[in-house]
C-alpha cells in the first residue's frame, strides 16, 4: 500500500466531556456522542470514491451501529494528493453532524439558532494532520504524523460566545449556560446547562423519540442482590416482601419511571416469579427501593414535591405531609428490611450500597504503535499499514471480550475501545471483572494498567470518575507500569487507595481479598481494633518515624512477621460451625489451628500489598478491610 497520503483525525477533549456528567445517563450519552462522531468521520471518508480511503483505525465495519472498538482517533490512507481535502471534509462533516444533533435537541426552528445562541465554538474539537505520500513509507509517515499531532495539541482556540447575563454551566463551566430546550422535562428546566451539556442530557430524547436509557448507580449497585432475590423468588418470605415493597412504592412514587435494563441479567432471572407482576416490577423499578436508607421521609417528600425547602408544616399534620404518604414511607422501610431478612435466611448477602468504576488503558500505546515500545511478546511492532490494521482488529476483539466480561457480572460498559475501557460494576463482582478485563489484553499488545474505585451509590459520580482516572494514572507511574490502582470513597467521605502490580508474583486481587470470608476462613470474625493496632505497630514492624517524630529501626523480618501473626490472632475469633458439626471437645483445638492458618496467610498477603521490603502498607490494609466490610 504505497503512494498514499496518511490522514489522522483526532477528537480532542473526549475524556473531559464524558466525565462532565452528573448521572449515568449523562455519562453514557457523552460516550455515544463521541462514538457517533468517530463513526460519522469514517463514513465520510468511505463515502467519497475519489479518496479511495483505506481505514486503518478503527476496523472497517465497526463504524455503523457498533458499540465497541470505536476510538476517538481515525487513521486512514487515501489517494495521493487528497489528504488535506479528506481531512477538511471530515472536519466539516462532523461540525455539520453536531449542528444536526443540536437542532434535534433544541428544535430546528428555534430562533436562537439564527441568532447564533446555539453555536459552540471549540466543540467538537477536531484536530487533523495529513502527511503526503512523498514523505516516505508508512513508518516514515506515521512518525511525522505523530510529531505534527503532538504540536497541534498545543494550539488552543479560546473563541466563545459569552452572555454575561447567564451563569456558567454547572457541568462544563468553560461554557455559559443557555435557557433549556422546549422539550426538556419539567424537572430539568431549572438546571444551568450549556448547549453541549443539554445535548448530552437530552441525547436519548433527541428528535422527539424516547430511546434506551442507562442503568442508574443504584441499579448497578443493587444488581447482584436483585438477581439473587429473583433466583430465590420461591423461598419463604421473599415474594411477600417484594409485594409489600411494591405496594409502598406505588403510594410514594407516582412518576412510574422504569430502571434501564441491565443486559447481563440471565434468562432464568428474567423468567423468575412465574409471571408475578411484583417480580416484573422488581426488575424494572425496584433498584433503589431495596435500600432502607432510601426511605427517608423528608428526602422523599422534597423529591416528589410534597414539602418545600423551607420545611414548613402544612395543613395535614405536624409534618405537613399526607398521612398516606407518611404511612407508606414507614411501611416501605419495614418492607425493605423484611426483604433483607428473608434473603439472609435464604443465604443471600444484603444489598451492597457500593458499586465500582473500572477504567483500563494500555501502557505506552503510542510508543508501541511507533515501533519504539514492546508488546507482551517482547518484540517491537513493525510499523506498516498491515501491522497497524492487525492491531486494530486485535483491539476490536479485546473490546468485545471486555463487554462480555462486564455484562456477565451484571455490570455495564460506558465505552470499550480495546485500548481503553470505562465500566460500572456491582461491588461484589468488581475485583473479578478487573482481572477478566485485564486478561483480555494479550500479546502482541502491550500490557494494561487499571484503576478501580468503589463508591457509594449516593456519592458524586463525577468525583468517582475523576478519582478512578487518578488511580489509573498512579498505576501507570509504577516502574514498568502494568499496575492496579484500587481505592474506595465512603458516603461519609472517608477514603483510601493503594497501587499494586498485576504481574508481581501472586494475583494482586487475591491479596486484596485477604480478610474476605472464604472457605475455611469463613468462620473467622475480625475485631474492629485490628486495623488500628496494625497501624499503631507499623513503625516498629517496618521502621520509620512515629507520630512523635521519633525514628524506629525495623524489627528483624522473622520477628516482625511473628508479631503481625500474633496481632491478627489476637483480633480474630472463630464462629461455631454450621449446625454444630464439630465435636465440642475438638472445637478449641480446631479453632486455634484455623486462626493460625488465617494469620499466616494474612501476613503473606499484606506483605504482597506493601512496597518491596516492607510488611505493611496502611492504605492497602484499609482497602482490604473495606472489602471485608462492604464487598461480600
Amino acid at each position: 500500500m504505497t503512494g498514499r497520503d496518511l490522514v489522522v483525525v483526532a477528537l480532542a477533549g473526549v475524556q473531559r466531556y464524558i466525565e462532565e456528567s452528573r448521572t449515568t445517563t449523562d455519562l453514557r450519552s457523552g460516550s455515544q456522542i463521541i462514538a457517533g462522531l468517530a463513526a460519522a468521520g469514517v463514513e465520510c471518508l468511505l463515502a467519497d470514491d475519489r479518496l479511495d480511503a483505506r481505514i486503518v483505525f478503527p476496523v472497517e465495519g465497526r463504524a455503523r451501529g457498533a458499540e465497541d472498538g470505536m476510538p476517538n482517533r481515525i487513521v486512514a490512507r487515501v489517494a495521493a494528493g487528497t489528504g488535506p481535502r479528506a481531512a477538511e471534509q471530515v472536519r466539516d462533516h462532523l461540525d455539520g453532524m453536531w449542528a444536526h444533533w443540536v437542532g434535534q435537541v433544541f428544535g430546528e426552528d428555534d430562533g436562537r439558532r439564527a441568532r447564533g445562541e446555539l453555536d459552540t465554538p471549540g466543540w467538537p474539537v477536531v484536530q487533523w494532520v495529513s502527511v503526503p505520500a512523498e514523505a516516505g513509507d508508512h513508518a516514515a509517515q506515521w512518525r511525522r504524523a505523530q510529531r505534527l499531532l503532538a504540536g497541534r495539541k498545543n494550539i488552543r482556540d479560546f473563541a466563545q460566545p459569552l452572555d454575561a447575563s447567564r451563569p456558567l454551566c454547572t457541568l462544563s463551566p468553560r461554557w455559559r449556560s443557555v435557557p433549556p430546550p422546549q422539550r426538556a422535562p419539567e424537572h430539568m428546566r431549572g438546571e444551568d446547562l450549556s448547549v453541549p451539556s443539554w445535548v448530552k442530557r437530552l441525547w436519548h430524547r433527541r428528535g422527539g423519540g424516547e430511546q434506551k436509557g442507562f442503568p442508574s448507580t443504584k441499579g448497578i449497585a443493587s444488581a447482584h442482590y436483585r438477581a439473587a432475590v429473583l433466583r430465590h423468588w420461591d423461598r419463604p418470605g421473599i415474594a411477600e416482601a417484594v409485594r409489600d415493597l411494591k405496594d409502598c412504592v406505588d403510594q410514594v412514587d407516582r412518576q412510574d419511571i422504569s430502571e434501564a435494563a441491565l443486559p447481563g441479567f440471565p434468562e432464568e432471572v428474567t423468567g423468575a416469579g412465574g409471571g408475578d407482576p411484583a417480580a416484573d416490577w422488581f426488575r424494572g423499578r425496584g433498584a433503589q427501593w431495596v435500600y432502607p436508607g432510601v426511605w427517608h421521609l423528608d428526602a422523599l417528600a422534597h423529591r416528589f414535591g410534597l414539602k418545600g425547602d423551607d420545611g414548613e408544616a402544612g395543613e395535614d399534620g405536624e409534618s405537613g405531609l399526607p398521612e398516606l404518604f407518611e404511612e407508606a414511607v414507614g411501611l416501605g422501610a419495614m418492607a425493605s428490611k423484611a426483604l433483607a431478612q428473608a434473603g439472609e435466611q435464604a443465604g443471600l448477602a444484603p444489598p451492597s450500597p457500593h458499586l465500582a468504576v473500572l477504567v483500563q488503558d494500555l501502557d505506552s500505546m503510542g510508543r508501541f504503535l511507533s515501533g519504539r515500545g514492546r508488546g507482551q511478546d517482547g518484540g517491537p511492532l513493525e510499523v506498516t499499514a498491515e501491522e497497524h490494521g492487525r492491531i486494530s482488529r486485535e483491539l476490536s476483539e479485546v473490546a468485545a471480550e471486555q463487554r462480555s466480561a462486564v455484562e456477565k457480572a451484571l455490570g455495564t460498559v460506558v465505552y470499550a475501545g480495546g485500548d481503553d475501557l470505562l465500566a460500572l460494576v456491582p461491588a461484589a463482582q468488581a475485583l473479578g471483572v478487573a482481572r477478566a478485563c485485564h486478561d483480555t489484553v494479550r500479546a502482541p499488545l502491550p500490557t494494561a494498567s487499571t484503576g478501580l474505585l468503589f463508591f457509594h451509590h449516593d456519592s458524586s459520580l463525577r468525583e468517582a470518575l475523576h478519582r478512578a482516572h487518578e488511580l489509573l494514572a498512579e498505576a501507570k507511574r509504577r516502574e514498568g507500569k502494568h499496575g492496579l490502582g484500587i481505592g474506595y470513597i465512603r458516603n461519609s467521605g472517608a477514603h483510601a487507595e493503594c497501587v499494586v502490580g498485576w504481574a508481581d508474583g501472586a494475583p494482586p486481587e487475591e491479596a486484596l481479598r485477604v480478610f474476605m470470608p472464604r472457605g475455611d476462613s469463613a468462620r473467622i470474625r475480625l475485631s474492629p481494633r485490628l486495623l488500628a493496632d496494625l497501624i499503631a505497630e507499623r513503625t516498629h514492624l517496618d521502621g520509620g518515624a512515629d507520630g512523635a517524630g521519633e525514628d524506629h529501626r525495623p524489627l528483624p523480618r522473622g520477628v516482625a512477621e511473628a508479631e503481625m501473626r500474633r496481632l491478627i490472632r489476637r483480633h480474630t475469633t472463630v464462629a461455631p460451625p454450621p449446625g454444630g458439626s464439630a465435636p465440642p471437645e475438638a472445637a478449641p483445638k480446631d479453632d486455634e489451628k484455623l486462626k493460625r492458618a488465617f494469620a499466616h496467610d494474612a501476613v503473606a498477603a499484606l506483605a504482597r500489598l506493601a512496597p518491596e521490603g516492607r510488611l505493611l502498607d496502611e492504605d492497602a490494609v484499609r482497602v482490604a478491610v473495606f472489602l471485608r466490610q462492604e464487598v461480600l
